[in-house]
């Protein structure tokens, strides 16, 4: 079995999730995420604005912890992760956000599916 080429290339930096998940409204946000929702709908469940919402899971999206799914009408968020793994190699910290487990072609699929969909010729 060949490694995911697109593994590397998706892999957050240390700084960005330990933001994220020091965050409040981040861990707010993980909290409300029982299936994939809207910013609107993330909003409404945590008691914050829209625009806090917004920037709490566009925080997590680029920390790798949630998949963001463009629609016509909006986005859906959801949570991507299953484990954060911090551990301490040659006196660095090494982070892995360990998400399901998914095929280069799942994956690639995904991404064309969001491609199709911000050229308005998706969903």
């Amino acid at each position: 079995m060949c490694a995911n080429p697109l593994s590397d290339a998706m892999d957050p930096d240390l700084q960005t999730v330990l933001d994220a998940l020091t965050s409040e409204p981040c861990r707010d946000v993980l909290r409300s995420l029982d299936r994939p929702l809207t910013a609107a709908a993330v909003a409404e469940r945590c008691g914050v604005s829209e625009s806090t919402a917004h920037r709490a899971l566009e925080r997590m999206v680029a920390a790798g912890m949630l998949r963001k799914r463009e629609r016509t009408d909006a986005a859906t968020y959801g949570i991507d992760f299953e484990e954060v793994v911090v551990r301490t190699a040659d006196g660095d910290l090494d982070l892995e956000v360990a998400g399901p487990s998914r095929s280069a072609a799942e994956q690639l699929s995904a991404l064309w599916a969001d491609v199709q969909a911000e050229a308005g010729g998706g969903e």
